[in-house]
């Protein structure tokens, strides 16, 4: 069957559906690592954010037909309502012990139910648009959610080569391109140029680097080292050095893995300043850590040296 029998199909002519209009918009999801902030910098970007918003808002509500009924005074009202009412961003603060906070203007941020730690954030303007505009989502929409929280010490489920799981994120999908780029903007410059020094070890590979350039030729060093230091040759217990330098080669990554793990730990992908979780304590704990290693395997170096 052609398409010319589908439409003439017994003896009827069917017309063909209007083909659908082309519809075009922006879209990005921005990914939110390795950043240090505090609240006082989420306030400002979500008040930023919410200036873009209710910018848009204010053209959509100026474009609404007035009701006939409604006098000047009653539609003015009724306009300002709906630009404080739909044109907001709801925002969610949960703690680590489940603690929600919820709210719609910056004065959540400084309320005194504040949890601490504070987990996540998040906040979007899907929320109360819809309270008008039931399951429909806005034209230029914005959701940020801002993971505070910290990996295991050792996840056995993880894969070591995979970048720290944290779900930070910005996503806009805007029709309009002037708000599209605003809001990326502002992501810049409140979040996004506020780097840690460390986000590198949490990147894809950040393992296997370290693997290959910092555990292994330490351990071989080390092993070698104290194979000759406690088991030389011509010594009664001489058949087990290689068993022995296997072994304590072993031990030296499987120690990485956990000082890895604990790195991450202490020095978390994003950090909230104002989270009191005695952090400061573990980055000196493992800063020694790493100073009693180097000190071994450069010892072990300068004892095999031949002058």
């Amino acid at each position: 069957m052609n398409m010319s029998d589908i439409i003439n199909y017994s003896g009827n002519t069917h017309e063909l559906p209007p083909r659908p209009k082309f519809i075009g918009w922006y879209e990005e999801t921005i990914p939110i690592r390795g950043c240090r902030l505090d609240l006082d910098g989420i306030k400002e970007l979500y008040i930023e954010l919410s200036s873009i918003n209710r910018k848009f808002g204010a053209g959509e509500i100026a474009g609404l037909v007035r009701d006939p009924e409604m006098s000047d005074a009653e539609w003015n009202g009724y306009q300002e309502y709906l630009l404080e009412d739909a044109f907001c961003l709801a925002i969610l603060i949960k703690g680590e012990n489940d603690q929600q906070v919820y709210g719609e203007s910056s004065e959540v941020f400084e309320s005194e139910a504040l949890p601490n730690p504070i987990k996540a954030i998040y906040f979007d303007n899907v929320k109360a648009w819809r309270r008008h505009a039931p399951n429909v989502d806005p034209q230029n929409r914005i959701e940020v959610y801002l993971d505070f929280g910290k990996p295991p010490l050792l996840d056995p489920t993880s894969v070591l080569s995979e970048p720290t799981p944290n779900a930070s994120n910005v996503s806009v999908r805007a029709d309009d391109m002037t708000y599209f780029r605003a809001v990326q903007k502002v992501v810049d410059d409140k979040l996004l140029s506020h780097r840690t020094w460390y986000s590198a070890i949490h990147g894809s590979f950040a393992y296997d680097v370290g693997i290959w350039l910092v555990a292994l030729p330490a351990g071989l060093v080390i092993a070698t080292f104290y194979m000759e230091s406690l088991l030389p040759v011509g010594s009664r217990l001489e058949v087990y050095r290689w068993a022995f330098f296997i072994y304590a080669l072993g031990l030296t990554v499987l120690g990485y893995r956990f000082v890895t793990g604990y790195a991450k730990w202490a020095f978390p992908v994003n950090v909230l300043a104002d989270n009191k979780d005695r952090s400061v304590r573990h980055r000196v704990a493992l800063g020694g850590i790493f100073a009693a290693l180097g000190y071994k395997a450069f010892d072990a170096v300068y004892s095999l040296l031949p002058f």
